[in-house]
């Protein structure tokens, strides 16, 4: 069974994404998948090693003086145990994005999470694996170098 204190655990890493994401923090977005594997395009494309997360979004990501400009966010997660130091959760996301004088506020992207967890000690949660799926997508322009596969 899933304590509460795990699943807070749990739900403050999926939105230590979301904020590391929005802020440009793309280092600690590295950190936060570190030793994980993260299927960026889906599963059917490879793994990218979570250390180098950070560093591939860097390349496909635009900012405007240091940020995205964009509000991830991180809904209607379900989170369920997958044995005694492993749990699964599935989430929906939405990507907002306002670039005064490029972009007006809008939806760009939604999809979602597919993640697993793990501790070592019962308190400590780490991602070991994301699997992101897009659903649909608008304007990415003001958003995505060319060449992303959106």
């Amino acid at each position: 069974m899933l304590t509460s204190g795990a699943e807070r655990s749990i739900l403050n890493l999926l939105f230590t994404y979301a904020e590391r994401v929005d802020a440009g923090d793309f280092d600690g977005v590295s950190r936060l998948f570190d030793g994980a594997q993260v299927f960026m395009a889906g599963p059917d494309q490879p793994a990218v090693p979570g250390s180098m997360v950070g560093t591939v979004m860097a390349r496909f990501v635009k900012v405007y003086d240091g940020i995205p400009r964009t509000k991830h966010l991180v809904t209607n997660s379900i989170i369920e145990a997958d044995g005694p130091s492993s749990v699964v959760a599935r989430s929906q996301f939405t990507v907002l994005q306002d670039v005064p004088g490029v972009l007006p506020l809008q939806v760009v992207a939604s999809g979602r999470y597919h993640d697993r967890f793990a501790t070592d000690d019962g308190t400590t949660w780490r991602f070991v694996e994301r699997v992101m799926l897009v659903d649909a997508h608008g304007n990415v322009s003001a958003h995505l170098n060319q060449g992303t596969g959106l």
